[in-house]
């Protein structure tokens, strides 16, 4: 079911949905549909260009990144954990060692830098991963070993797929371990939905947001109009935030 998921997932994705587009207007030109086929593939098009553009992207992202700004370490109250949600390894690396850090990397410096700041005695890592593959939990609890927190400090919760399933089964542990006060350390775009999900498991929730993508000066030499991956990488990623929010609200979740 959860591949099913992902995989339908993929049709919001502006590339994946412009291709589909695009797909569908070579297909109606093949058989003589030629103004079907214009409208199909000028649809293609904006949906992959517009969101490219750095308009297109602020207006994705910064309605969730501004609601979920960062804050010092000393602006934040002290808790009794701080949980760090996967998502920043792409997974095992085929010619590295451990995990790939990926874009949201911010996510662990984050933690080591709540942690060493005295904010919490322990770090609580929830992310799973494929089966027969290292849990997400564990390449993250490797790199912070790096960073020189210790082992004893680094708890793991190495069976979640989902947002919501890292707050269910991180909930029961920390509840369990009579840890009730959490520092959520996720990404900006991400906090909103993140947020809500460990309050609705009973837990005192401290949002320390981190890794906001938008850039505080546009790129002079790239214009705004002119489509870049990045732009369309940031696009993507808030668009997925917005889609789960929904069918997580639709579904009851929140």
């Amino acid at each position: 079911m959860l591949t099913l998921t992902k995989i339908l997932s993929l049709l919001v994705y502006p590339l994946s949905l412009g291709l589909l587009f695009l797909l569908i207007s070579l297909l109606a030109g093949m058989v003589g549909r030629r103004g079907f086929s214009w409208l199909m593939a000028l649809m293609g098009f904006l949906i992959i260009y517009l969101p490219a553009t750095l308009f297109g992207s602020n207006a994705l992202v910064a309605p969730l990144e501004a609601r979920h700004p960062a804050f010092l370490p000393e602006e934040l109250p002290d808790a009794d954990a701080i949980v760090l949600l996967g998502g920043a390894s792409s997974g095992e690396s085929r010619f590295g060692r451990g995990g790939d850090l990926n874009n949201s990397a911010d996510r662990l410096t984050t933690a080591a830098e709540l942690y060493f700041a005295g904010k919490a005695p322990v770090i609580l890592i929830s992310g799973g991963a494929e089966p027969e593959h290292i849990p997400e939990a564990e390449l993250l609890a490797q790199t912070l070993k790096g960073l020189r927190i210790p082992a004893s400090a680094i708890l793991l919760e190495p069976n979640s797929r989902t947002t919501h399933e890292n707050a269910v089964m991180s909930g029961g542990l920390l509840k369990n371990a009579g840890y009730n006060h959490i520092l959520l350390v996720t990404s900006g775009m991400h906090m909103r939905r993140a947020i809500t999900l460990f309050q609705n498991e009973g837990l005192q929730v401290t949002g320390a947001a981190t890794d906001h993508q938008i850039p505080k000066f546009a790129d002079s030499l790239v214009p705004g109009w002119l489509p870049t991956y990045d732009r369309l990488a940031r696009s993507s990623r808030a668009i997925h935030e917005w889609v789960g929010y929904v069918v997580y609200d639709l579904t009851g979740k929140l």
